[in-house]
């Protein structure tokens, strides 16, 4: 009785066994692509304002990406309505040693570079960011950033 006990139970558990097996096989591979892509989307930039400049952003402030990046896009966001500006330039700039083709980090270090009263730096991240967006209207507004830029210095 103890005999055949055991060798039901190893019977199941090989049918178990062989059972998640055909079942994973059947269910394909699970590939996480990690490489860098650019933003594809207007939603990636802020929607900022500043009266020093008088521009509006037009983004929806939706952030993608790793969890730390997040977090550091919004801590950039939150100080940049509080006016901590070296704060904020502080995030963004980790935040670019993170993301180094997320042109939402590029264009808030535009914003914050035209804020700041440095045109030059300014022009060059609305450019890098311009490089790295790949949507149309993401583009647009880029452009339309570092044209403001371009005929207020």
């Amino acid at each position: 009785m103890k005999y055949s006990f055991g060798i039901e139970f190893e019977r199941k558990f090989l049918m178990a066994f062989f059972l998640t097996l055909t079942l994973a096989g059947c269910a394909g591979q699970i590939v996480k692509d990690n490489s860098l892509t650019a933003d594809t989307s207007l939603a990636s930039l802020p929607s900022w304002y500043h009266q020093n400049v008088g521009f509006q952003m037009m983004g929806d402030n939706h952030y993608s990406g790793s969890g730390a990046l997040v977090h550091l896009l919004q801590d950039a966001d939150l100080a940049f309505t509080k006016m901590e500006l070296q704060k904020c330039q502080i995030f963004l700039e980790r935040a670019q040693r993170i993301a180094s083709r997320d042109s939402g980090v590029y264009v808030r270090l535009s914003y914050l570079f035209w804020v700041q009263g440095k045109p030059p730096q300014a022009e060059q991240m609305a450019r890098r960011a311009l490089a790295v967006m790949q949507d149309g209207e993401g583009k647009k507004e880029i452009k339309r950033l570092l044209t403001a830029i371009q005929n207020n210095q």
